[in-house]
């Protein structure tokens, strides 16, 4: 008589014996697979939202990064070229590949609050401990469009008005993102799935992420930038 695996028994196990619940196994390069193909299309989200939200900001304020004009202009098709680059050779570049593959395995994990493996627990647990230590950045977020929306060339309304709505647009899913993340990482540290474990401690330059450190910081920036106007218009 053949006897018949039972589902327990075709489940797979990381070699500690946990189950697993998400992803591949380490170091899998899922070169030339869907899989492949999804991650570049998740690594050309970013040069999207960088020209989603700079070339509105170029129409609205002329600027980008403190640059102005043709400068401007150039700078933004760099960091977006750039980025993109970076996507498309994600798939050919084996340790991009990997990285790539793993960086997937720890969102996924992270939203479906589920263990990502022996390789990727510790990431995670301090992936989810820094997500929650830059929560303010939500907070802020506002405050970057209303400062461009003071900066715009409202004498060209009919090119800074949609530059405007879009940039807001932009802006307000970026805040409803970070949001997302927020909430998901808190509900990691909160209960980390898996086997118990050490969180490692925090590097020195970790606290400064936030909490009263970034408010004393961005006080110092701020007084700095009011001593140096002060002075160069004297």
């Amino acid at each position: 008589m053949r006897t018949v695996a039972t589902p327990a028994a075709r489940r797979q196990t990381w070699p500690s014996g946990d189950p697993v619940t998400v992803g591949h196994s380490d170091g899998d390069a899922d070169v030339a697979t869907p899989a492949a193909t999804r991650r570049v299309r998740a690594g050309l989200v970013l040069p999207a939202v960088v020209l989603g939200l700079g070339v509105p900001r170029m129409l609205l304020t002329g600027g980008y990064a403190g640059v102005h004009g043709a400068a401007a202009w150039a700078l933004l098709a760099v960091v977006a070229g750039s980025l993109t680059a970076l996507a498309l050779l994600t798939p050919v570049v084996p340790w991009l590949a990997r990285r790539a593959g793993e960086a997937a395995r720890v969102r996924q994990a992270l939203h479906a609050h589920t263990d990502p493996g022996p390789g990727l627990r510790t990431r995670l647990d301090v992936h989810a401990r820094r997500v929650l230590r830059l929560h303010w950045v939500g907070r802020a977020m506002p405050v970057v469009p209303a400062v461009l929306l003071l900066q715009g060339r409202w004498d060209r309304p009919g090119t800074a008005l949609p530059a405007a709505v879009v940039l807001v647009a932009g802006y307000a899913a970026l805040a409803l993102w970070h949001r997302r993340q927020t909430v998901a990482a808190a509900a990691w540290v909160a209960d980390r799935p898996g086997p118990l474990r050490a969180v490692p401690p925090p590097p020195w330059w970790e606290p400064w992420l936030g909490g009263r450190r970034v408010l004393a910081l961005a006080g110092g920036y701020v007084l700095a930038v009011v001593a140096v106007t002060l002075l160069t218009g004297a």
